[in-house]
């Protein structure tokens, strides 16, 4: 499967004020990235929905060496293959008009029957799929075990962050995560490295708690709901 390769202009509402882009921003950005490579090779939303199935992340690294700003053409390349018998790893790689690279994410999603909510084998898919697809980020966050804060913070989740799947967007998770972290705990910079492990799908209106920790440059969020965890996310931060 060749490597997809789209150049990418960012735009205003990608960036947050200081004209770079927003983390979240980077996550769509590998969201459309998969969506069209996997498209163009017939395995995309149509295949998937036609077929009572639908594509979910459940887990992404993510890594800035740098953040593009404002107005930027950035070229974004991308492929995909199979991790295991229901995971595939797709990675994305940001890269200057220099080619130069700017930010790389590496990330494993699943097939999910539309009804039952449960993984489906990659078998259905796989006469089209690579037998493998290499991490390109080469060191994992580790979460740390002894904190120096730690606090609890409320809400209910929006609906203006369900998307076409019906359930909270990965990204906003993120977001809430970020907006949510208390001025005492942030470390006054921006997200270098992050990862989130999405565990269970939600939806609007539900009641949110998300748990905040601190060790030095690093933030970690559990989002749960209902008692149940939905997703982690561990920040390191510049």
């Amino acid at each position: 499967m060749e490597d997809l390769n789209i150049q990418h202009q960012v735009t205003s509402y990608e960036c947050g004020a200081d004209h770079q882009l927003k983390p979240e921003s980077f996550m769509h950005i590998c969201q459309e990235a998969a969506e069209t490579h996997a498209s163009g090779n017939n395995l995309g939303y149509e295949w998937s929905i036609s077929n009572g199935m639908i594509w979910v992340e459940v887990q992404g690294d993510f890594e800035f060496v740098r953040r593009p700003s404002w107005k930027e053409i950035i070229n974004v390349r991308s492929n995909t293959g199979k991790a295991s018998a229901l995971q595939a790893r797709r990675f994305v790689e940001l890269s200057d008009v220099d080619g130069n690279v700017i930010a790389r994410a590496d990330l494993m999603w699943v097939l999910i029957d539309v009804n039952s909510r449960r993984p489906i084998p990659l078998k259905r898919a796989m006469a089209q799929m690579p037998d493998e697809c290499p991490p390109i980020i080469s060191t994992e966050l580790i979460a740390a075990t002894e904190f120096e804060k730690t606090e609890t913070v409320d809400m209910v989740a929006p609906r203006r962050d369900v998307d076409f799947n019906g359930h909270i967007n990965n990204g906003a998770y993120l977001v809430w995560a970020l907006e949510t972290l208390p001025e005492a705990m942030a470390p006054g910079a921006a997200p270098k490295r992050f990862r989130i492990n999405f565990k269970r799908e939600t939806f609007a209106g539900a009641a949110i708690s998300i748990e905040h920790r601190m060790a030095g440059r690093q933030t970690q969020h559990s989002i749960s709901s209902e008692g149940e965890l939905r997703a982690e996310v561990v920040i390191e931060w510049e």
